[in-house]
């Protein structure tokens, strides 16, 4: 359906909703358009060690997504605007976008995702008719690679100075896509968004950032043709408290000012990684377990790779299962240092039930048993709200967390009866907390909580153990509230290898709440 012609009139408009999704696709062009390679944005293997775990969408895509649905606008011109990405917005999903139109001068965009707020933007014009513009803009050297700026290194008075323009075919591509033209922004205008994009993905902070505000102020000055533009950025203040930076930029035309941005966007901070020295101050180093073959289910990162550690530590051999991660997987084997020879790193999907049985086969030919099973591998676990809109999504996330464990308990169980072992199942505090945006993860670990008191019942020589752990520090809460009150992996870990160590543990299910 044609949206409305707002040029000839100034009446109020009722507010009309639409459904967006974005692509891969949509990344991939907006990216080469923008040139803005940020690689949370486009690289499955970096996002992967986010707290997004998936690429999120830029941003700037999402406010020029809003910028297209809105009426056309002859004899307007953009002077202003606002927008705060409030959440990260992920690929394939349907969000709806609320669009109110109060007179052709004013309009503002909500995208939520069912009744969670993910941006918010509003666009002030004024009369005015842009000149005739070419689509094609010269070409001009940008970076290719983003910064890697620490907070250290993002002091006020920080700057940054060059030339900008986007690149002339998927800018082409990314107008057509969202139909942006005759909404009342020009072509230089949008390039100028996506300079905004540009300079904090690549420039301050770069590598680490996540777009959080934008406010573009459009001068009365003619563009600079098909000639590039020149910018100059500023950092004014990084807030220690939230790793908040802000910046100041002002893209010109030739020698006077075509656009002022306030960019504010948060510094991600290095990803955790669990250390043997922090394990070893909690949990002398033994060799109580020198005997013993662990199998952990999830093991190259986060918990997995500290409980890893830890037993290590105390001389059980390991086997290390792991899906993708094969960078982190191969970091840790090097943590272990001398101890390295009792660490064997094995890839696949412990999802599948044909790998898991493949690698059963292994472990009986080359070992002839298994004494400790830890399954610790989830999908990524982002807030999802409860709502027909999401039943899908929470489906899946069941089917997918259940057979993370469901797979190897059903595999391995038999071998640990055997050699009167142990089975150790993540669960977390959140199945007596019950927090809001996690229904579907908690589900999911009140399932397997009882599938392992069943097992405790058909299994009785195996020593079951449910570990509760509260937020943890991990990839996965690796933000500025996310990091609040999150407990070290390590304490963990050296609190479940503890126990193993003791003597005389009973195979009855056990619950480890306290750390």
């Amino acid at each position: 359906m044609a949206r409305p012609d707002l040029s000839s009139s100034t009446q109020f408009f009722l507010p009309h909703m639409i459904t967006v999704r974005f692509t891969k696709q949509d990344l991939a062009r907006f990216s080469a358009a923008s040139r803005d390679r940020n690689p949370l944005h486009i690289s499955e293997d970096y996002a992967r060690t986010t707290p997004y775990a998936e690429p999120v969408v830029f941003g700037v895509l999402s406010l020029l997504a809003g910028l297209g649905h809105l009426s056309t606008r002859h004899g307007r011109q953009l002077q202003h605007l606002s927008v705060e990405f409030r959440n990260p917005l992920s690929l394939d999903v349907p969000y709806r976008l609320d669009i109110i139109e109060s007179s052709t001068d004013n309009a503002r965009v909500k995208l939520y995702d069912t009744t969670r707020l993910m941006m918010t933007a509003t666009f002030a014009f004024m009369p005015g008719q842009g000149n005739s513009e070419s689509r094609r803009f010269s070409e001009t050297s940008c970076a290719t690679e983003p910064e890697d700026r620490k907070k250290d290194s993002l002091l006020p008075g920080t700057r940054v100075t060059g030339t900008y323009a986007p690149y002339t075919e998927a800018f082409a591509q990314v107008v057509d896509r969202w139909e942006l033209e005759g909404k009342g922004a020009s072509l230089h205008q949008l390039a100028a968004m996506m300079w905004a994009s540009y300079v904090v993905g690549m420039h301050l902070p770069g590598k680490r950032a996540v777009f959080w505000r934008l406010t573009l102020d459009f001068h009365d000055v003619e563009p600079p043709g098909q000639e590039p533009f020149s910018y100059d950025a500023t950092v004014e203040d990084l807030d220690e408290r939230y790793d908040l930076l802000r910046c100041r930029g002002t893209l010109s035309a030739g020698s006077l000012p075509y656009a002022t941005a306030h960019m504010s966007a948060f510094v991600r901070q290095d990803s955790p990684r669990s250390s043997l020295r922090r394990i070893s101050d909690l949990l002398p180093e033994s060799e109580q377990l020198k005997e013993k073959r662990a199998l952990i289910i999830g093991g190259s990162r986060g918990l997995g790779a500290a409980i890893a550690q830890a037993l290590i530590s105390q001389g059980c051999s390991v086997l290390l299962s792991y899906q993708q991660s094969t960078a982190e997987a191969e970091q840790l084997r090097a943590s272990v240092g001398d101890r390295s020879t009792q660490l064997e790193l094995v890839q696949g999907d412990a999802a599948d039930i044909e790998w898991c049985l493949s690698l059963r086969d292994m472990i009986l030919s080359r070992y002839g048993g298994l004494d400790l099973l830890v399954c610790n591998a989830s999908p990524p676990i982002r807030p999802l709200a409860f709502e027909p809109e999401k039943f899908t999504q929470f489906q899946d996330f069941l089917t997918k967390s259940l057979a993370l464990v469901s797979a190897p308990m059903s595999t391995f169980l038999g071998l640990l009866a055997h050699q009167a072992g142990w089975s150790i199942i993540l669960s977390s505090s959140y199945v007596k907390e019950l927090p809001a945006a996690f229904a579907h993860y908690v589900t999911a670990k009140c399932a397997l909580e009882g599938l392992v008191n069943w097992a405790a019942v058909q299994y009785p020589t195996v020593r079951h153990r449910i570990v509760r752990p509260p937020k943890l520090l991990t990839d996965q809460t690796n933000t500025t509230v996310g990091r609040q009150g999150a407990m070290d992996v390590e304490q963990v870990a050296a609190s479940i290898v503890r126990q193993i160590c003791q003597p005389h543990q009973p195979a009855a299910v056990q619950i480890m709440e306290t750390f």
